[in-house]
């Protein structure tokens, strides 16, 4: 038999020492990936069972209570009523969460000019009454013409939570800025959103996207805190139209958050 036509034995490229390294640190971080599950979970099951323990307290007083008066009963409707909304808006969220983190596909960009976007977006939030003791500012240059693809109604989701998450935060004179600019280079586009807040302590900047992140004391009324899935839904959004998510927080006297996100940028008009 001819020695030539025998399959020849290649070496492994990488060594065993190598091949052994790649294994553990892979391991590290299925490990890593693991422990941040079992933390949302966990996060998720507290935020879930508040909200129903609260239902189930309510509707057991009305059932042992007969005699109880109608304004209390009003009351405890009401009650009733907001913690099952509470319940509703986290499991949407979770669900949501859990759709973008799967398939992508869902969110369906289209070029938009970025400026009159941003101002639709500005003039209906501004006649909410909700910010009707919030000074709204629109920082936006005239005829910011340049184009960036989005999917509006991903992304009215991103701004209105970060208008909703500075509006929850503001003390008295409360303001909002949105403003968008052209970065540097000439190739993206930065999307801000500035409020004058209490802001955010800087150890838990890094944090606040993480989906196991169960608040920020400083920006929570009366020290409460939750499963914040809202930053992580905006970044998963985000980063679904290529982009970037990032904030800067101050605490002290000089106080604010801003939110940038830096999306490329199509052309000018």
């Amino acid at each position: 038999m001819n020695d030539n036509s025998k399959k020849k034995y290649d070496a492994p490229s990488l060594a065993v020492e190598e091949l052994s390294k790649g294994l553990y640190e892979s391991n590290l971080k299925l490990g890593d990936i693991n422990k941040k599950q079992r933390e949302f979970f966990s996060n998720i099951s507290h935020d879930l069972r508040s909200p129903i323990a609260a239902i189930r307290s309510a509707i057991e007083y009305l059932e042992e209570t007969p005699d109880i008066g109608i304004e209390e009963r009003e009351d405890l409707y009401k009650l009733i009523d907001k913690k099952a909304a509470s319940l509703e808006y986290m499991i949407d969220e979770i669900f949501l969460l859990s759709k973008l983190s799967t398939n992508n596909a869902i969110v369906k960009p289209v070029p938009l000019p970025c400026g009159n976007y941003l101002e639709d977006f500005f003039f209906t939030n501004q006649a909410d009454s909700k910010f009707n003791d919030v000074d709204l500012v629109l920082d936006v240059p005239m005829n910011f013409e340049h184009v960036v693809e989005i999917d509006p109604n991903y992304f009215d989701r991103v701004l209105n939570n970060l208008f909703d998450n500075a509006l929850r935060y503001l003390g008295e004179d409360g303001k909002i800025t949105l403003g968008a600019k052209v970065d540097d280079s000439n190739t993206h586009v930065i999307i801000s959103v500035t409020d004058n807040g209490k802001g955010i302590d800087a150890s838990n900047i890094d944090k606040i996207f993480d989906r196991t992140f169960t608040g920020d004391v400083s920006r929570t009324p009366s020290g409460k805190s939750g499963a914040g899935l809202g930053l992580s839904i905006c970044k998963k959004i985000v980063e679904i139209h290529s982009g970037e998510i990032t904030c800067r927080s101050k605490t002290g006297s000089d106080h604010g958050t801003t939110f940038a996100i830096t999306l490329p940028l199509l052309q000018s008009l």
